[in-house]
């Protein structure tokens, strides 16, 4: 039996999020996309249960309110008693103001279906131990007989090897990109621990398009999981409407 799948929606106040996030020592100017202050909150919220991928819309500061979407295998009212429990203070502050609820997701995916998406994701690969957009790897394995590709056109190609065996890209726009400055913590490979937070810059792309389901049950682990790297900071979140 497939494990069940929903769509969680918060409704969050800005000045309780910013105001947690302060406590916790994380800069917000930093944190131009607030995708760390949600995973701070998320976690210190539900631990190892916090939902992810997400989505955060309407991140400016100065929203009043701020929507989150994610996906989880567990439904609002399990997370809420987990969080009623276990919750830091201050964390648990930010989710009394907050509206939690949730929709299922589809059990099955028809294969051939088709269906439009909407995807905010961190275009990246990794090299040499280290980060870079994919659009700049293109660019910098160019030559003149061989020329790199249009940044969109970089992107459609790497989300169409994320999708593979899950789903085919039929359609891809790219609807804005910008690089956006964001905190991660930095990691100690030898002791397999964490040390201090620092601030990095990567790219932020929102695309749009059509696909069509290829493998119904990969299709669904594809949203559970999300697409390409930091998941848990804001990105990979596929949010589909009907297609065709």
């Amino acid at each position: 039996m497939t494990a069940p799948l929903y769509m969680l929606r918060l409704e969050l106040d800005s000045r309780a999020l910013l105001r947690f996030a302060r406590d916790q020592g994380i800069n917000r100017a930093q944190d131009e996309d607030l995708g760390y202050a949600c995973h701070a909150w998320l976690t210190a919220c539900f631990g190892t249960l916090a939902p992810k991928p997400f989505r955060l819309f309407a991140e400016r500061a100065a929203e009043p309110d701020l929507k989150l979407l994610a996906y989880s295998g567990l439904d609002s009212g399990t997370l809420s008693g987990h969080a009623l429990a276990f919750a830091s203070p201050s964390a648990h502050r930010v989710l009394e103001g907050a509206r939690l609820a949730h929709a299922a997701m589809p059990a099955a995916w028809r294969n051939g279906l088709k269906l439009g998406f909407e995807l905010l994701a961190c275009p990246i690969v990794r090299q040499r131990h280290a980060e870079k957009d994919v659009f700049l790897c293109r660019v910098e394995g160019s030559t003149a007989e061989n020329p790199h590709p249009a940044r969109g056109a970089a992107y459609r190609e790497w989300l169409a090897a994320q999708l593979a065996g899950a789903a085919i890209l039929e359609g891809f726009e790219l609807d804005s990109f910008r690089l956006v400055r964001t905190l991660r913590r930095a990691h100690v490979a030898a002791e397999h621990r964490f040390r201090t937070i620092r601030a990095i810059t990567r790219p932020r792309a929102l695309c749009r398009g059509t696909l069509v389901v290829a493998d119904g049950p990969r299709f669904q682990e594809l949203l559970r999981r999300g697409i390409g790297r930091h998941r848990a900071f804001g990105y990979g979140m596929l949010l589909l409407r009907p297609g065709g």
